[in-house]
């Protein structure tokens, strides 16, 4: 058990990527002998009752350190935190975050350079923290994957209306930087019921509002807007969440992925897709380059633009959280519809070449384990407290 206690304060009950990422960090610091122990409301757990959960209880019900320095780590927003109360309790405060554009919200700024470090998961997460003026130390600290969970042997979801057919599987949350319309107007001009393919798309909204019947009526709306005439090949929603064996049957299910996301921090789906054997169509920015090459994906063309563009555009049908992504100095990547058709046309062509990016994808994880992650993580902590101790020598 390490020499200090790492305290960790994010939402690890949470369904979302980033819920997952906050699980699956503690649970790897746990696996490398870290003294871990997990802030949260012991019922946020308890509700649920699961394996992962009942585990996260007990780091929830663990007491706090006397003995021995105590490291916060903070995965939320940084300026949602009492930088001066925390210091009272903390000897190393450290902030685990994500960013999808070329710059962070203004409003993180002035507390973000208060904390003793920052952990990011992605090259792209970095270079945006410098561009926007982060000053603290930053550490690259990539996210992981299950690759016994997420395998190409696992059972297909069955979906029998779209047996035989070459399966384009999507994941995302329904919102404007996941860029839906350009995948759904892509797949519509592109493909008609002609080709013998689909499009299963994995998507939930962020509101009450935004249930199964409001997400498929923005989609036909748009597709009336688009005005296509001719018989389109099938697509298939799913809203509603699935159990884990549906979700490693979905991109099973997939002889391809395919998400022209406009910005992403790292893209879980695209790690758990390559994990599972299958090969990535994606747009060629963001935080998912750190693992994409040309060997386990086909690559959209782009250009960096400020996503107020987009979303004042008639094509956006998703919500935009433009109070977010909508800054001064923010860009994101536009990709191109055209190219975008033509990966997505270069996959049905040749689905042996997906099975040869499949399998290089595969062989890629199996280096980007979570518990690499973990040890990646330890690594960083332990640097900050040795880097902060030099400090207050130096000045003390």
């Amino acid at each position: 058990m390490t020499a200090y206690q790492v305290v960790w304060r994010g939402p690890v009950s949470r369904a979302s990527g980033l819920g997952i990422a906050s699980r699956e960090y503690v649970l790897a610091l746990q696996r490398r002998g870290v003294d871990v122990k997990v802030d949260v409301k012991t019922h946020q757990l308890t509700r649920t009752p699961n394996r992962t959960n009942t585990l996260l209880a007990k780091f929830a019900q663990k007491p706090y350190a006397k003995n021995k320095p105590k490291v916060l780590i903070y995965h939320y927003p940084p300026n949602t935190i009492n930088l001066k109360k925390e210091r009272k309790r903390y000897d190393y405060i450290i902030l685990n975050t994500v960013w999808e554009t070329t710059k962070i919200p203004c409003c993180w700024l002035p507390n973000i350079n208060q904390f003793d470090a920052v952990f990011v998961p992605s090259l792209h997460n970095k270079v945006a923290m410098r561009n926007s003026g982060v000053k603290v130390p930053l550490f690259i600290v990539p996210h992981g994957v299950h690759i016994h969970i997420f395998k190409p042997k696992n059972k297909k979801l069955l979906l029998k209306q779209l047996s035989g057919r070459f399966i384009f599987v999507s994941i995302f949350g329904f919102q404007h930087r996941k860029n839906p319309e350009a995948l759904l107007r892509a797949y519509w001009e592109e493909f008609s019921s002609a080709d013998r393919v689909a499009l299963v798309i994995k998507t939930n909204g962020y509101s009450r509002v935004e249930k199964e019947e409001w997400i498929k009526n923005k989609i036909r709306n748009y597709k009336k807007m688009l005005r296509i005439r001719k018989k389109t090949a099938p697509v298939s929603i799913i809203t509603h969440r699935l159990r884990q064996h549906q979700m490693k049957g979905i991109y099973t299910l997939g002889n391809v992925f395919v998400l022209p996301s406009r910005g992403e921090g790292v893209g879980l789906p695209f790690l758990e897709s390559l994990s599972s054997g299958v090969p990535v169509i994606a747009t060629g920015w963001g935080g998912h380059m750190d693992f994409l090459h040309s060997g386990n994906s086909f690559f959209i063309r782009y250009q960096l633009r400020p996503p107020a563009i987009s979303m004042n555009s008639r094509h956006s049908i998703s919500p935009t959280f433009r109070h977010l992504f909508a800054q001064k100095g923010q860009r994101w990547a536009e990709a191109d519809i055209q190219s975008l058709k033509r990966q997505m046309r270069l996959a049905y062509r040749n689905p042996g070449l997906c099975r040869q990016k499949g399998r290089q994808g595969r062989r890629d994880m199996l280096n980007q384990s979570w518990l690499r992650a973990g040890f990646t993580l330890k690594q960083a902590i332990e640097k900050v407290i040795r880097i902060r101790r030099k400090r207050l020598f130096v000045h003390g």
